[in-house]
């Protein structure tokens, strides 16, 4: 093999990261966008509140009917806030991130950050280390987002 058909190698390679790299990041924008939706119009899946009340949604109901209006409102509103960041997501993923423009690479670390500080709240909000866990993947896969494709932000 020539020099010349290791670069072109090594380049195709480099264009595989790259591509893979916003691709990543369009895979969770778009979960997220159905998350924060599904949230807003299918609020079936209360377990905080019953996890901080101690109590099933519809014993709340019979004893609060404003605390179990309260839940589904602030629910909806989690999600109405996951689908608006996501959407947010995606547009930078789609513009800048997938130029390669440095500013965009630094604001999708949003993303690992954010998820990072909802693990550690949940696990301190419910005292229990295991409320971390189901956030490791998909920042695991925004981690991968980030640096797949590294040097086409920061080039030797």
């Amino acid at each position: 093999m020539t020099t010349k058909e290791k670069m072109d190698d090594t380049t195709k390679k480099e264009r595989a990261r790259e591509k893979y790299g916003w691709v990543v990041f369009l895979f969770v924008g778009l979960l997220w966008v159905v998350y924060g939706l599904t949230q807003v119009f299918n609020p079936d899946n209360l377990t905080d509140s019953q996890h901080i009340t101690n109590l099933s949604l519809s014993e709340l109901d019979v004893k609060s009917p404003e605390a179990t209006k309260l839940v589904y409102f602030l629910y909806g509103a989690l999600g109405i806030l996951k689908t608006s960041w996501s959407l947010l997501l995606l547009a930078i993923t789609l513009t800048g991130y997938r130029r390669g423009e440095k500013w965009a690479w630094y604001t999708l670390w949003l993303a690992p950050v954010t998820l990072v500080g909802q693990g550690i709240f949940n696990s301190f909000f419910h005292g229990d280390f295991n409320e971390m866990l189901p956030w490791i993947p998909i920042t695991t896969v925004s981690l991968l987002g980030l640096f797949l494709p590294y040097r086409k932000f920061f080039p030797r």
